[in-house]
């Protein structure tokens, strides 16, 4: 048995057996032996509730039913192959279970009349994204168990899909350990470090803290074991012919490209060398000066984020495609020229901690998705905001490009699954403000993207020390989006002083936002392995925060049912305190203050007025949207 799973077992009191597999519990054991007719029963005892012992079974409707499974005190032959039987017959509920949580969601996209150059670029984008899909279940590790996959088990195979590997990865399942869609239980281990590291928090700190640490934790690297040493391997050493693959699949929709998609096919040749050499720079280049106003297509594809990775320091690859959606070009004219000044009144805000400088991103285009692939297509759910790259010479010089994704949750079924959501956590008169189409919601992601490009960001040093550097790459990633996230809240007042923004609608801006933390809350704070979950953690903080400030109070309505109130008055002054406090952790590199604001309400005293148990049961009960797309061509 893996190390991981032992550890997990005897976490929950629970002993391993001699098949590899975890221990059934005796309410599990009853259960499925009598759904399967095997005539045994563990009869309760006092001693030891969680080992089972021959002389703890029972036949059931036969007294000769126990002699074909225990003879002379000893488990037979017999009784090995039922309870393998039982293991295996938990392993799939278990399954089962973990599909359930997600309610199946189809981004249909159709260019069957569209004109050849169209059709052909669709065509190597859907090629090139099931490369992505290959490549990027192996950096997670779970291409490796592919070949380990029970023939005809449909269920398991669909996870493995869903996925990316056999891991589970919803909230009720993701630490069950039962849940794989392997029979062989798999320890969850990326190809990212060496199977015999640890891959939790103490390997990322231990890694993070040698002198080669930070050549180690490079995003573009793979960690590998050489000579009896650690060395960072380049991308394209560890994954060099299918990273060729799609190089050459970017370079064959370049060449269907005319000239008014001068930008687009810049852009696809530059990915592609990135994807021959291991040199994203060229590609970055190209795709900063790639926009709404000069291609009607939206594309990214490279390693880009990071919380895939159990340090959340390497990037994933990732393919999203999309069409431009037009009405970007609206909010893009209102808010440009206010960039610098968002600039501004963040460093005045941060009281001389951090310094202005002179911003250049672009502000978000709209984009309707056509296909998401690899790290760009999670288990549940999808990314709305973008903004991008991460690092290097466009991410230093703040020419980031950021986008919102518009059709997707706009379904029927998505759009009455989110208000029913935010009613369970809202009261009645909060209710009220959620808002009935996706303006909202939409002004709040790009205000969470644009932020990404204030402030202190990934890129800004310290001492000659880069944000990770300083936090480690799990905490920077929880402070960065908390910044983002606390800054989508915060200039929603710059936006109505400057009339751009009704009262209606900023109500419905911080309803939508609100809902949205309860929504991550409900995902749990880390994952089975340990890492934070960003939006989890950020969503705690700004939720007890403000509950802590007294904005939202956890109160019985006329139903008697416990939600929290929103006073909207005072919310705009909470905001503005928790984003002071964020700034100034990232500016000054304060690891203390971080851990002592993030920590404190995801597991510290703050943590109950979060209200996480009520969260999560109320909207545990949710399947959360399970994205697949089908392009047409």
């Amino acid at each position: 048995m893996n190390k991981t799973l032992a550890l997990l077992l005897l976490a929950a009191g629970l002993p391993m057996t001699a098949f590899g597999a975890p221990a059934l519990p005796r309410s599990d054991f009853n259960r499925l032996a009598a759904r399967a007719g095997i005539p045994l029963f563990w009869l309760p005892v006092e001693y030891d509730t969680a080992t089972l012992r021959p002389e703890d079974l029972a036949g059931v409707g036969d007294a000769d039913a126990l002699e074909r499974f225990v003879i002379g005190g000893k488990f037979t032959a017999e009784f090995d192959h039922a309870y393998k039987f039982l293991v295996e017959d938990r392993r799939r509920e278990a399954v089962r279970k973990e599909l359930d949580q997600g309610r199946p969601n189809l981004i249909l996209s159709d260019f069957r009349k569209a004109p050849a150059s169209e059709r052909e670029l669709v065509r190597r984008m859907v090629a090139a994204g099931r490369i992505i899909d290959e490549l990027y279940a192996r950096q997670k590790g779970g291409l490796r168990w592919l070949s380990a996959l029970t023939p005809g088990d449909s269920a398991s195979r669909a996870l493995y899909e869903r996925n990316h590997g056999p891991w589970c990865e919803a909230p009720a399942t993701e630490r069950d350990p039962f849940c794989s869609a392997v029979p062989s239980f798999p320890a969850r281990k990326s190809d990212a470090y060496p199977e015999s590291l640890s891959q939790d928090g103490a390997m990322c700190d231990e890694l993070k803290a040698r002198r080669d640490g930070k050549a180690l934790l490079n995003p573009f690297t793979v960690v590998r074991a050489k000579d009896g040493k650690l060395a960072a391997v380049p991308l394209i050493e560890a994954y060099g012919p299918e990273m060729k693959l799609v190089a050459a699949e970017l370079r064959g929709a370049a060449a269907a490209q005319g000239p008014d998609e001068a930008a687009l096919k810049a852009y696809l040749l530059g990915a592609a060398k990135g994807f021959e050499t291991g040199d994203w720079a060229e590609g970055d280049e190209a795709w900063s000066r790639m926009g709404s106003r000069n291609s009607k297509w939206y594309l990214r594809v490279a390693p880009d984020e990071v919380e895939f990775d159990p340090c959340q320091e390497k990037a994933g690859f990732h393919v999203s495609f999309a069409r431009i959606d037009a009405t970007s070009l609206s909010w893009q004219d209102k808010l440009t020229p206010l960039r610098q000044e968002m600039e501004d009144s963040l460093a005045a805000l941060s009281g001389g901690a951090y310094k202005a400088r002179r911003v250049a991103f672009g502000l978000p285009d709209f984009i309707e998705i056509v296909i998401n692939s690899g790290d760009s297509k999670p288990p549940l759910g999808a990314t709305i905001g973008q903004s991008l790259p991460n690092w290097g010479k466009v991410a230093e010089e703040n020419r980031r490009r950021t986008v919102v994704m518009t059709n997707l949750y706009e379904d029927p079924d998505s759009k009455k699954t989110a208000l029913l959501k935010a009613g369970e956590m809202l009261d009645a008169q909060a209710l009220k403000n959620y808002p009935s189409d996706k303006e909202a919601g939409l002004v709040g992601t790009i205000l969470h993207e644009a932020t990404h490009n204030l402030g202190p960001h990934s890129d800004s040093k310290i001492n000659g020390k880069t944000a990770a550097e300083i936090f480690g790459g799990r905490m920077e990633g929880v402070l960065e989006e908390l910044k983002a996230q606390t800054g989508a809240l915060w200039y929603v007042e710059l936006l109505r002083r400057k009339g751009l923004l009704s009262e209606r609608l900023v109500s419905e801006i911080y309803t939508h936002e609100l809902a949205w933390c309860f929504g991550h809350i409900s995902n749990g704070m880390t994952t089975e392995g340990g890492s934070p979950k960003p939006y989890s953690q950020l969503s705690a903080v700004q939720i007890g925060s403000f509950a802590k400030a007294g904005v939202l109070e956890w109160k019985a309505g006329a139903d008697g049912v416990e939600r929290f109130s929103v006073d909207y008055a005072r919310l705009p002054a909470a905001v503005e305190a928790l984003m002071k406090e964020v700034v100034r952790i990232k500016a000054t590199g304060d690891v203390e203050g971080a851990k002592a604001l993030v920590d404190g309400f995801v597991s510290g005293a703050g943590a109950p007025l979060v209200r996480m148990a009520k969260v999560q049961e109320r909207l545990g009960k949710y399947p959360k949207e399970s994205y697949s797309y089908t392009a047409l061509y």
